[in-house]
């Protein structure tokens, strides 16, 4: 039980750098891709949102081979142990955590530029959130307003993206268009359930106003904004296919 213990805690302390994105591959999927190349595309990642240097990619990239370093001696100290941890070993392993994070931290701010760091510590945020609400977040988004959800939106983008006060406003009024059109779609559906052809029909429509939405934002956006959305919009369809698989 000891070295189970010893062997998390120094695992638990960067396993939250992994976390800093929520956008990994499925069980499946991870399990095909070797320590290596997981750090590769958690590497990759982060130097897309956060635009990092070639030796920031270094600094980081040490980071992560030693988060799986510890990570695998954290496994196999659990194939040693079927015991379970006493409360004071919990206590003691919780309070190893916030200081591993902590010192995690440190080691970030200090690779990161202060803007690259207030991104970083936006995205773990944003990935606690979604991590401690997953059980129940569809719960939760319903509690919300349509506005709200819009509100919460263009906070994400404006953070991803660093939009200006003028593209805020620009976008503000496209998620409040989309939202309207959403809600008439829901009202005109009702209860009923839709044909073949009234999905065939809504599918086309979806699809035309995903183009005319993709069209008004590239003019909203600079290049490089744009070329970010697109990789933020293909990360969102990606991980909605791999849910859909997940519960099928």
């Amino acid at each position: 039980m000891k070295k189970l213990f010893i062997a998390a805690l120094l695992f638990v302390g960067v396993v939250s750098f992994a976390q800093d994105i929520n956008q990994k591959s499925t069980r499946d999927q991870r399990e095909k891709l070797t320590p290596e190349q997981r750090n590769e595309k958690h590497l990759q990642k982060l130097t897309s949102e956060l635009s990092l240097d070639k030796k920031q990619q270094e600094q980081v990239k040490q980071l992560l081979a030693e988060r799986s370093t510890k990570a695998e001696k954290f496994k196999e100290a659990k194939k040693d142990s079927k015991v379970k941890p006493t409360a004071a070993e919990k206590e003691a392993f919780k309070k190893q955590m916030e200081t591993e994070k902590a010192a995690n931290d440190a080691k970030m701010k200090a690779i990161l530029n202060a803007d690259q760091y207030t991104k970083w510590t936006a995205l773990k945020k944003d990935h606690e959130k979604d991590r401690h609400g997953k059980s129940d977040h569809k719960g939760k988004r319903d509690m919300k307003s349509p506005q709200e959800r819009d509100q919460a939106h263009l906070q994400k983008l404006t953070t991803d993206l660093n939009l200006n006060a003028d593209q805020q406003k620009k976008v503000s009024e496209l998620l409040s268009d989309r939202s309207t059109k959403m809600a008439m779609l829901k009202k005109s559906r009702g209860d009923k359930k839709p044909t073949d052809a009234e999905k065939e029909a809504i599918k086309k429509q979806m699809e035309e106003d995903h183009k005319a939405n993709d069209a008004k934002m590239k003019s909203i956006l600079t290049a490089e904004q744009y070329t970010k959305w697109t990789a933020i919009q293909k990360e969102h369809k990606d991980k909605m296919k791999d849910h859909r698989k997940d519960k099928m």
